[in-house]
């Protein structure tokens, strides 16, 4: 069975130390390049017990309900690779919105955002991406630019930007 990027399944979870496994529900992370060379999936730690929620870490459903959980949950950052042969049962899948906000808890996890940004101008396709995600890059850009002219900085390569 093919598994997507933001399915919920019911796995054996590893326990930290590795000295038993529980079954529960994790969310896929990993991605459809990933599935086409890998045969494991790259999960992550659902779980209910709200009480243990770190909100510096952790990321609370908002849509736990469309996702087919039976009762308010999280996700936790603690990545597994796990065969997907092992999969229990699949559940249900996330919404676009906790799916962005559970990436988003991951790269914060990794200390991916900076380190990311990088990759990220290189490898986007500015032609696919919607006017105001680009507006809103430029105006970020532009602002920041301003404020480091102001300290001191230089924005020679804008002005000839600006003015080819």
């Amino acid at each position: 069975m093919a598994f997507q990027r933001g399915e919920i399944v019911l796995i054996p979870f590893p326990f930290t130390n590795l000295t038993a496994t529980k079954t529960r529900p994790a969310v896929i992370v990993s991605g459809e390049l990933y599935h086409r060379h890998r045969s494991e999936l790259l999960m992550a730690y659902v779980s209910s017990q709200m009480a243990k929620v770190n909100p510096l870490l952790d990321y609370s459903l908002a849509d736990w309900k469309i996702a087919g959980l039976p009762k308010p949950s999280f996700v936790r950052p603690k990545i597994a690779a796990i065969e997907a042969s092992l999969v229990v049962h699949q559940v249900g899948k996330l919404s676009p919105r906790d799916l962005a906000e559970v990436d988003r808890c991951i790269r914060r996890a990794m200390a991916l955002n900076e380190t990311a940004f990088p990759d990220w101008v290189n490898e986007t396709d500015w032609m696919k991406q919607p006017v105001e995600l680009i507006q809103t890059v430029a105006e970020k850009a532009i602002g920041t630019l301003v404020k480091r002219k102001e300290t001191g900085g230089t924005i020679e390569r804008l002005k000839v930007l600006m003015n080819s």
